[in-house]
């Protein structure tokens, strides 16, 4: 199979909640309708929403450029959990936090789940791991993360590598969850 290695920056818009957007407009609240995703919400490929904290939807309406819609697939890049990503489902449902970055797919050039599966990938986590600077909180740039090489076939190639690793990952789940309901 024939491809390209290219920049994230260049199939993806990488952002970030901006610091001053953080400590001027959100503010968490009780019964916000929005989910305010934090770093601790992402873990190993998935969303964990069993500690969330909320803001309100006219605030992730304000602050546009850090609201998370379908596809939109999200990276830890602070911390000792650096480097976890979830892929989301649904839009109008959740809003970055910090210590995430959201990397918006260029569908035109990149399948989403299928950057989705390589930002998961230990190639990935590799190049992070180069990238990283501090000791104590551990942290990649956001200019780093935008140079990252992605490989990049054509996209029928990766809509189809996509669709069987979804149907792998349908029945890794459907297993899981048999097994846990055995334990049970």
């Amino acid at each position: 199979m024939k491809f390209e290695w290219k920049p994230l920056g260049e199939i993806a818009e990488v952002t970030k909640l901006a610091g001053f957007e953080f400590t001027k407009y959100i503010n968490y609240i009780e019964d916000g309708e929005i989910i305010a995703l934090r770093a601790l919400n992402i873990r190993r490929g998935e969303l964990d929403l069993s500690n969330v904290k909320r803001i309100s939807k006219k605030i992730s309406e304000k602050l546009s450029r850090s609201k998370i819609n379908r596809n939109d697939i999200l990276l830890t890049y602070t911390g000792n959990s650096y480097g976890n990503c979830a892929i989301i489902d649904e839009s109008d449902k959740y809003h970055l936090a910090p210590n995430v970055c959201k990397i918006v797919p260029n569908q035109k050039l990149i399948d989403p789940y299928f950057l989705y599966c390589y930002i998961n990938s230990t190639g990935f986590h590799k190049q992070m791991k180069n990238n990283v600077s501090g000791s104590a909180q551990p942290t990649i740039p956001m200019k780093a993360i935008r140079t990252l090489t992605i490989p990049v076939p054509k996209i029928n190639v990766q809509k189809n590598i996509s669709k069987k690793i979804k149907l792998l990952d349908r029945k890794v789940r459907e297993n899981k969850k048999l097994n846990d309901n055995l334990v049970a």
